[in-house]
């Protein structure tokens, strides 16, 4: 019997071309147990990194990375601020390399990189540059194929621990998918990193939750991909306004533009990006299961279902959502919080990015785009050409 993948069979998207894209959105919680396995063997390493560069007096700690990979890092300084009490900064290593004096300060830095492909130009020219203008640096590099460039530099550093992913993260498709979930839940482990027992446990429990839900949410993406609709706004507050925008990325990547997606917070929304609102609009609300947050991503819903015309809106929520959100168009409902623990949004964050995945793969399909290429011109790449990186002293 031929293997089905997200309701769907193997040859289904291999016709399509989305087969790459398709099985990395579903190996996801596969992926996750392994990188959970991984940082648990690891354990003595990373305890050992982790009491050295926490212990540096007046750290500064900043995640960098370049598109999605930044938003990874936009989404865990939220998540370890809330959870662990980590004053954090995302840069992105585009950054870095364009703007270096406006950003680069000689001050104790702990700099967080990631990277699918850790062959991005600017991922090793921001390591780089960090070690030119800071004297007491420390390196975390999260990469997806540990015999990367920047893999490879990281080996080399003091101060840096280098977490190479399973080689399976490293996606062969055009848009980042396991690679950026692995990352943003290996980085929560390594963080609770005094707890990693547990932390092993939280995430394989999670996985496997997850596991249960993907055909479900995959019909829920399909169903909704069939509505007509150009103009596509993400919306989130804290850690998932970074959701918010790694879901405009992948709309915009899968279409090769044909959607044009944006991003923003709940309550930055009403302050001008507002007006993005017409007939063809669809806004998709993450709202979040942080009690007080959540009342900013409640509100900005509501006002939005009540002055609706043709523009259609979409709520991204836990169960029982219905209760508090009126009228949308269409409800994506996950589990109630039971496994993460009750201050994080790490649950809200993967089962949104999840929904957003598969979202912009079934769109990609439906409107008949080659879905692990979308632009075969070569006018973007899997991995990023072009970029010249102009040395600095």
């Amino acid at each position: 019997m031929e293997k089905r993948i997200l309701n769907k069979s193997e040859s289904y998207f291999s016709e399509h071309k989305a087969l790459h894209t398709a099985t990395e959105i579903n190996q996801q919680p596969e992926m996750w147990k392994r990188v959970a396995e991984q940082l648990l063997e690891n354990k003595e390493n990373v305890n050992s990194f982790m009491d050295e560069v926490l212990a540096v007096k007046d750290l500064k700690v900043v995640f960098t990375g370049a598109g999605s990979s930044a938003f990874v890092g936009e989404v865990m300084q939220y998540i370890l601020g809330e959870e662990c009490g980590i004053e954090a900064k995302t840069l992105h290593t585009t950054d870095i390399i364009s703007s270096p004096d406006a950003i680069l300060f000689d001050k104790p830095t702990l700099l967080v990189s990631y990277a699918r492909s850790g062959e991005s130009p600017e991922s090793v020219a921001a390591v780089q540059f960090a070690r030119k203008r800071i004297k007491n640096l420390y390196n975390l590099i999260f990469v997806c194929d540990g015999t990367s460039s920047l893999a490879k530099l990281g080996r080399e550093l003091e101060k840096t621990m280098v977490v190479a992913l399973p080689k399976e993260t490293c996606d062969q498709g055009f848009a980042m998918t396991s690679s950026v979930s692995s990352m943003a839940l290996a980085t929560w482990m390594v963080f609770h990193y005094k707890e990693l027992n547990k932390y092993t446990d939280i995430v394989t429990n999670l996985a496997n939750e997850v596991e249960t839900k993907l055909n479900e949410f995959a019909l829920k993406a399909e169903v909704f991909a069939e509505n007509s609709y150009r103009r596509l706004v993400w919306l989130g507050s804290g850690a998932l306004q970074g959701l918010a925008r790694e879901s405009a990325v992948k709309s915009m990547e899968l279409s090769d533009g044909y959607t044009h997606a944006s991003y923003d917070g709940s309550a930055a929304f009403r302050h001008g990006p507002k007006t993005v609102i017409n007939d063809e609009t669809v806004t998709v609300h993450f709202i979040t299961n942080r009690p007080y947050t959540k009342k900013y991503d409640v509100d900005l819903n509501n006002e939005i279902n009540s002055e609706k015309g043709k523009n259609m809106t979409v709520t991204v929520g836990e169960e029982g959502i219905k209760e508090l959100i009126n009228n949308s168009d269409y409800y994506v409902e996950y589990p109630k919080k039971t496994i993460c623990p009750e201050n994080s949004q790490m649950d809200a964050y993967i089962y949104g990015l999840l929904f957003a995945q598969m979202l912009s793969m079934f769109k990609s399909i439906q409107l008949g785009y080659t879905t692990d290429n979308p632009c075969p011109k070569g006018d973007v790449n899997r991995v990023v050409k072009g970029i010249i990186i102009y040395n600095i002293t």
